[in-house]
Formats: C-alpha cells, structure tokens, sequence
C-alpha cells in the first residue's frame, strides 16, 4: 500500500512511475487540493523547485500570490491553494509553500477514516491505508527544508531521532535526580 521507493546507491532514490502515479491518485481522493501539479508525488529539487516560497509576499512563476487573506475557518476550495491556519493567519497558501502542507496535515489528522470491522471490509481498510499514507506524505513535506519528498523524509526521521534522544535525555536527567535525592536520603538516615 505504501510507495514503492527503492535505494540506488547510497544518496539517491528512485520512485517508479506507476508508483508514482498510484500515489497522485491516492492524494486527489484523500485531499482534492493536492490534484495540483504543483503538489505532484515525487517533488524533487532535481524539477528546478529547490525551496519553499514564503507566503509573506512570496510568489508564483507565473506571479500569483502564495498567501491570499481570508474569512473565518471554512472557504471554498481554490485550485493550488489550500485554506486553513498558517504562519501569516487563515488564508489561502499555495502549495508552493510549506505551510499549505502542514495545514493539510493538520487536516488530515482530524479526519481520520473511521470504520466498523475495516478488518472484514477491503474498501475500509483500502480508505484508512490511503489517508495514513497521504497523511505521512504531507507530514514529512511539512518539515521539509526543500520541496524534496525524498529529503522530506530524511527531515521526518531525523526530527524524529532529535525528538527520541531529547526525550530520552530528559528522562535519564530526571532519574539522576531521583537516584540523588534517594542517596541523599538514604545517608541522612543511614
């Protein structure tokens, strides 16, 4: 269910394009505005695009703006664009800019599919494996330092890695505290 990515040397992946093309189509039913080609599965750097446009005043090759004000929570969909919160307040952003994506993602972890015995349901659990995996996908571009799919997933893991270690660093401090204070009172009682 999930791409099929496989490794070429050391630095580069290759995504097939019937993978390729299944995932575009998993994304237009799962987030209609991603039927864009500017959301297109793979984004590659290689394609020209190699960062992110700020929404503050940025904008598109062909001069349209990537943050277009709005009203209130619920717009109509526009095509490149997604509507929702962002970093300059609700709006449209186009999908040229990494907040579109972690809006969408935002989204996407609100809605989440929800069926009865999706195990006994082919359908279901074919609905609930296509929103995790368009999810992931706007999850990794939504940490993206470039608009790379490939690079946004090596993003996802290592603020992943960085989040584990500062948990796991916090943790081991506040047993050290623990162990101090347990020591401390072991001797005054000792």
């Amino acid at each position: 269910p999930h791409a099929n990515i496989t490794a070429k040397k050391s630095t580069t992946m290759v995504i097939s394009q019937k993978n390729a093309d299944e995932v575009n189509a998993k994304m237009a039913r799962v987030a209609p505005e991603l039927k864009s080609p500017y959301a297109k599965y793979p984004l590659s750097a290689q394609t020209g695009r190699s960062m992110w446009v700020n929404p503050d005043g940025g904008r598109t090759a062909k001069g349209e703006s990537c943050f277009i004000a709005g009203q209130g929570k619920d717009q109509p969909m526009k095509e490149h664009y997604v509507y929702g919160a962002g970093s300059l307040g609700y709006g449209y952003y186009h999908l040229l800019t990494r907040d579109s994506h972690k809006i969408l993602y935002v989204r996407l972890q609100s809605t989440t599919p929800f069926a009865c015995c999706s195990c006994f349901n082919k359908e279901a659990t074919r609905a609930i494996d296509e929103h995790d995996d368009i999810t992931r996908i706007c999850y990794n571009r939504s940490v993206a330092t470039i608009p790379d799919d490939i690079q946004a997933a090596k993003d996802a893991e290592a603020k992943a890695r960085g989040t584990a270690k500062a948990v796991y660093n916090f943790t081991q401090n506040e047993q050290l505290v623990v162990n101090a204070i347990q020591t401390g009172v072991f001797i005054a009682h000792g």
